[in-house]
């Protein structure tokens, strides 16, 4: 028989080779082991640190809160007593309302109201004393003030000056809308060395427009009843001393169209 291609095949050598490469690929690293054990250990110191770091840092208790974030901050306006009144109007003849408002900085407001909203002669007038008015346009000022009054503005025209005994008070026709619309001049005027100003409104009956001398009669008219300031007492003589003659006893009545009761 033949005798095959293995004659020269060393039957010793063999077995001893291959056992040898099998050893060593047996005993060669595997990477994606490796990598498995360092990316698991890894984890793990995290997460321990992150356990160690959560106990460390305690939550802040309730009680370390400072007050004053707790407490919300005084209103800039409270309410005081207006009786009995700073200010008055002088002949008026429709029912006059006084409140008063202190400012936090010791500044004071009072507000005589003529009648009310939607009657003719309706009026408004604020005097701030002691407080200087942060500066504004005059139509914020104007919605500002009717909004305080529960109503707002629809309709304003271009402001002007109208002389009073004050000096020139800045005015323009506005229209006021609440429960109804009524036409009025809306004005204010402001001292800023003196720490004196005022603003308001004047209103008509109906649609009837309210002229520029019955806006100065009303302001003209504003008297200081009692005060023990002298800085408000010397506005007001100057100011009285300033007094046109043009709105005598029954000239504002006049002007609002009511007329004077006759004597008996």
């Amino acid at each position: 028989m033949r005798q095959a291609i293995f004659d020269d095949w060393d039957e010793d050598d063999a077995p001893d080779d291959w056992d040898e490469r099998s050893h060593r690929r047996v005993r060669r690293p595997l990477p994606w082991l490796r990598t498995i054990l360092l990316s698991g250990l890894s984890i793990g110191v995290l997460v321990y640190l992150a356990q160690n770091q959560e106990k460390t840092e305690a939550p802040r208790p309730i009680g370390a809160i400072p007050a004053s974030v707790l407490i919300a901050p005084p209103p800039q306006w409270r309410p005081i007593s207006a009786s009995p009144p700073l200010y008055g109007i002088d002949q008026d003849t429709l029912p006059l309302r006084v409140q008063a408002r202190e400012h936090v900085s010791g500044g004071r407001e009072d507000t005589l109201v003529l009648g009310g909203f939607g009657e003719a002669g309706h009026g408004r007038i604020s005097v701030v004393q002691g407080f200087t008015e942060p500066s504004r346009s005059f139509f914020v000022d104007i919605v500002r003030r009717a909004a305080e009054a529960g109503l707002s503005v629809t309709r304003d025209a271009q402001s002007r000056l109208v002389p009073t005994k004050f000096g020139p008070v800045e005015a323009a026709a506005v229209t006021l809308a609440g429960a109804s619309e009524q036409e009025c001049q809306a004005f204010r005027f402001a001292d800023p060395e003196a720490n004196f100003a005022f603003q308001g409104w004047l209103c008509g009956g109906g649609e009837q427009a309210v002229e520029e001398a019955q806006l100065a009669c009303l302001i003209d008219k504003v008297s200081l009843l009692r005060t023990d300031d002298p800085s408000l007492k010397a506005i007001f003589a100057r100011a009285e001393a300033q007094r046109a003659q043009t709105c005598g006893p029954g000239a504002r009545t006049a002007s609002l169209g009511v007329r004077n009761p006759g004597r008996p």
